[in-house]
């Protein structure tokens, strides 16, 4: 009888859970440009992120909204992949410069670098790691060693475990998103200049567009140089400190704050809306305030960067090349790591952007700057149902998890041999499930830990710890019978 009263309980709880968490993600006002950080202040409520902060260009007016304690526009963030942009910039000038070519195959500055194809060796080209077309399958990312700029060689680690990886597909023929390919892209930069990565980008990139307080998180010291990063468990964000992938550097792990990607989205902004004319630079007859103006040939490159990048082919790679989703009338990336998210969205058609930066994994920053960008462009928008998608992994964990209680209440009392065969196979079969679907899939079980909301690893804890206990209690129970 207890343990009906229990069972009904814990299904009585798992609903109304459901019920509450939707009631408490739910917001009907109107928003517009009048009440635009009030929106932003709703969307971090809803979400529960402690961080958060945007640099917005809206015509001729420049501002940024900042949420979160001790948060400003000088706060520095994670950018996570939209980290991609910069290193893309970092090839695409050495381009310019006449010291390699976007259309050379990789294997011409990683002779070693030799991936396959149905047996067959393929020169991986500049261009299709630009395109994320080289074939490189998407779960390489958890081949990616854990360390930091201390131990020598990370980088080159970090490719050489992918030396001769299987292609998911021919190079140039098919788009797959593999964070990987900015690595072997950020090797190549390394092999071409002499320079450690992250200062050839802070030197050539960063300090002329006047990003000098920007830096790149080589080690776990740069943790106190940015804002403490969260991620979820049981519905609130908790502080977590990430490991340090230093030989992923060059594809998600420049940090810097939202006053200084201002003068980022000016120079893609303003070129893609073609109101800032870089000859003019020679003779200072325009104001850039993301030029240094000591180096004006470097404004030269930049304009014929810009402006090539935005007029490249994309329609066979997805729209995507050189760390940008391009399209007709935006160009946009998002960038996720293990305790921050972002999302910078740039219109082309008229002077408009947004960079968003989140101290809080998911996708955050993507829902709060995609709502930004579309009240800029004159919507009325109403947030409805919002749920991140580290938000729904962390119910879904919980609700699995009290799911799994049920059920084995549910059937405790039935120890029929039969009943207890089902209950020793099922349970087997879930254990198993967990030691070869990882395998198969190339994703270990550490990536749930280190990606994944805490509870979900809380979760599959605890669903073992209950297939162990149905498989002894049903071997018990088959020897009485």
């Amino acid at each position: 009888m207890t343990k009906k009263i229990i069972r009904r309980l814990i299904f009585v709880f798992i609903l109304v859970l459901a019920v509450v968490f939707g009631i408490m993600h739910y917001d009907k006002t109107e928003y517009t440009r009048d009440n635009l950080e009030e929106y932003v202040c709703r969307m971090c409520e809803l979400s529960d992120v402690p961080g958060f902060s945007a640099a917005i260009i809206d015509g001729d007016n420049e501002y940024y909204i900042n949420y979160g304690e001790g948060i400003d526009e000088n706060s520095r963030f994670e950018l996570a992949s939209t980290t991609k942009a910069f290193t893309a910039l970092g090839i695409l000038k050495l381009e310019k410069e006449g010291k390699l070519s976007i259309a050379d195959p990789a294997t011409k500055y990683i002779p070693w670098f030799k991936p396959t194809y149905k047996g067959n060796a393929y020169d991986i080209t500049i261009e299709n790691l630009l395109c994320h077309t080289s074939g490189i399958p998407v779960w390489t990312i958890t081949t990616i060693p854990e360390g930091d700029a201390t131990k020598e060689g990370e980088l080159t680690k970090t490719i050489e475990n992918i030396k001769d990886v299987k292609l998911s597909s021919k190079h140039g023929t098919h788009h797959e998103y593999a964070t990987i390919n900015y690595d072997v892209l950020g090797l190549i930069i390394e092999e071409v200049t002499g320079e450690k990565y992250e200062d050839y980008i802070s030197e050539q990139i960063l300090k002329p567009v006047g990003m000098e307080n920007s830096l790149f998180r080589v080690s776990d010291e740069e943790n106190d140089e940015c804002v403490q990063g969260y991620k979820t468990m049981f519905f609130k964000a908790h502080p977590y400190d990430a490991p340090s992938y230093y030989g992923n550097t060059a594809a998600g792990y420049l940090v810097s704050s939202t006053s200084e990607l201002m003068k980022w989205i000016e120079i893609w902004s303003r070129e893609g809306y073609g109101t800032l004319d870089y000859s003019d630079v020679e003779n200072e007859t325009i104001e850039s305030k993301s030029l240094d103006k000591e180096n004006k040939s470097l404004g030269y490159v930049f304009s014929d960067i810009v402006g090539e990048t935005l007029g490249h082919d994309v329609s066979k790679t997805d729209n995507y090349y050189a760390g940008w989703n391009i399209y007709d009338t935006y160009i946009c990336h998002g960038g996720n790591n293990p305790n921050f998210s972002s999302q910078v969205i740039i219109a082309r058609d008229r002077q408009q952007g947004v960079f968003a930066l989140s101290s809080l994994a998911g996708s955050s920053a993507t829902r709060i700057a995609d709502g930004i960008y579309r009240i800029l462009l004159g919507e009325k928008l109403k947030i409805g149902l919002q749920i991140d998608d580290n938000e729904l992994i962390d119910f879904l964990s919980i609700e699995l998890m009290l799911l799994f209680i049920y059920f084995t209440l549910l059937f405790w009392d039935k120890k029929s041999k039969a009943s207890c065969v089902k209950r020793i196979a099922g349970s087997a079969v879930f254990i198993a499930a967990l030691v070869i679907l990882p395998v198969v899939f190339h994703y270990p079980l550490t990536m749930i830990y280190v990606w994944f909301p805490f509870t979900a690893s809380i979760a599959l804890g605890v669903s073992v710890i209950l297939a162990v206990i149905n498989i002894l209690a049903g071997c018990t129970w088959v020897r009485q019978v």
